[in-house]
């Protein structure tokens, strides 16, 4: 049995062995129309299966299931997926409610306004708690595989006499790149009164040259029922190494040594910024390119209401 078998078979015994359950459901829609069409929608959902799970002779104490989906999408001028995310997360924590809790983890998710098509990792980690629920950290080595958006093709580009301009596109195929990526998470979860509660978690993800952050902050209002409450969620991502957003070239038909109008000195033309030279691009697995990325930071602010049962 491979490590994702088991990985597959852990999570489906906690699910359906488990001996309690718990349900979140989080939801928020934005729409304006007529001078401006543009329409944003956010859903997550969780299940949350813990207990004692007896698996023949062996029970596995004080085990918890966490099934988690979050989506974001948003349409503009009748634009579909104009921005468009998702993620999938299956994780088992062993003495999940110890100082000390081990635990396994599987991810997939795509982020089109960062330019990943898919984004999957599966892993082991450990997390211990260092001041009971408000203070916790844990840490994970993880193997991932990326693949970003196949849409980006290459720019031709040639010297028009006082600047560069494109000649032609031909498509290119992206390969998919695989990390060893270690995550470091501290979290905390402080009550700021008797209905209001906030929670922080920093997840810092090396992988030598290419770091991943992403700070989430999330409040939670407790109305007077016990299954509502009204959460507000503010994130930012961090990518060291931003996805590949326009590859550029000479065009061969054009190109001439010791031209004066270069990438590196592109006149009055109006070209993409230059974050990845050749030598770079190459370095990188996507060959001979100037590149220009994705942007390296991303934040969103979600406002919806809570559903748990």
């Amino acid at each position: 049995m491979n490590f994702r078998s088991f990985l597959l078979t852990i999570f489906i015994y906690s699910g359906v062995f488990a001996q309690q359950f718990s349900h979140d459901l989080v939801g928020g829609y934005s729409g304006r129309a007529g001078n401006t069409d543009f329409q944003y929608w956010n859903v997550s959902y969780s299940l949350t299966s813990y207990g004692d799970i007896s698996l023949g002779s062996t029970t596995l104490k004080d085990s918890e299931f966490l099934l988690a989906f979050e989506k974001n999408n948003a349409t503009w001028a009748g634009i579909e997926n104009y921005y468009n995310d998702q993620s999938i997360i299956l994780k088992f924590d062993l003495w999940a409610n110890g100082t000390f809790s081990p635990f396994v983890i599987a991810e997939t998710s795509f982020d089109d306004a960062l330019g990943i098509k898919s984004r999957s990792n599966y892993g082991l980690g450990a997390k211990y708690r260092v001041f009971g629920d408000i203070l916790s950290v844990s840490a994970a080595f993880l193997q991932e595989e990326e693949e970003i958006i196949g849409k980006s093709s290459i720019s031709l580009f040639a010297d028009y006499g006082d600047s560069l301009g494109v000649t032609a596109y031909q498509d290119k195929d992206i390969p998919k790149i695989s990390y060893s990526r270690l995550s470091i998470r501290p979290k905390i979860k402080l009550p700021l009164g008797e209905n209001f509660y906030y929670q922080s978690e920093y997840y810092y993800k090396p992988a030598g040259d290419d770091v991943l952050t992403d700070w989430r902050n999330t409040f939670t209002i407790k109305t007077a029922e016990e299954w509502l409450s009204i959460v507000i969620k503010y994130n930012i991502k961090r990518d060291s190494q931003p996805a590949p957003k326009v590859f550029m070239q000479y065009d061969p038909k054009y190109f001439t040594n010791g031209q004066n109008i270069t990438f590196q000195n592109p006149g009055k033309g109006n070209i993409p910024s230059i974050d990845r030279d050749l030598a770079q691009s190459a370095k990188d697995g996507y060959g001979d390119y100037f590149v220009n990325n994705y942007k390296s930071e991303d934040t969103r602010l979600t406002i919806g209401i809570n559903i748990t049962f």
